[in-house]
Formats: C-alpha cells, structure tokens, sequence
C-alpha cells in the first residue's frame, strides 16, 4: 500500500479538525447562541485544518514529482500540542472554574 502515509495525514488532520470543532463549539454553545458558536467553531476548525495540512506538506514540493504528503514525527507531535492547548483553554479551565 504505496498512499498510507497520505491516509494517517487525512486521518490526522480531520482528527484534530474535528477536536477542535468539538471543543469551541462546546465552549460557547453556553455562552452566545448556538448558530453564533457552531460559525466560531466551523472558523477555528477551518484554521485548524489549513495549519495541519501545511504541517505536513514537504519544504520542496514539485506537483507529480514529489510526495503530496511528508509524514514526521516533529509535525505529529505539533499537532498534539496544538490540540491540546486547545483542549486546555476551552474545555480544562473553564471546568475547573465551575
């Protein structure tokens, strides 16, 4: 299976989109109304998205002559970390306040 690199990218990035549409949208569905929240939520998950693809495109990308994807350890582990301040910001403090 020559494309599975490209696979556990997809898996990664929709993952961590997900997360954080997940936890913004949990965050201010309490305070502000829910369309108002899922539109934060969709945005930032956007965001999301686009600076984890750009984790892991390759520094010297040339259309079909190079791979798509670039799968590292270094971006895996910036992802988490992303993931996780995020996880810290909306959904650890705000429970630890209540």
């Amino acid at each position: 299976m020559e494309n599975y690199e490209q696979i556990v990218v997809l898996i990664i990035v929709f993952s961590a989109s997900f997360i954080t549409w997940k936890l913004v949208k949990d965050f201010y569905k309490t305070k502000i109304h829910m369309i108002f929240a899922h539109l934060i939520a969709i945005a930032t998950a956007s965001f999301m998205l686009l600076s984890t693809m750009f984790l892991f495109m390759p520094k010297n990308y040339v259309k079909g002559q190079t791979a798509e994807v670039e799968l590292s350890f270094i971006s895996i582990i910036i992802v988490i970390a992303m993931v996780g301040i995020i996880y810290f910001f909306f959904k650890y403090i705000p429970s630890k306040d209540k």
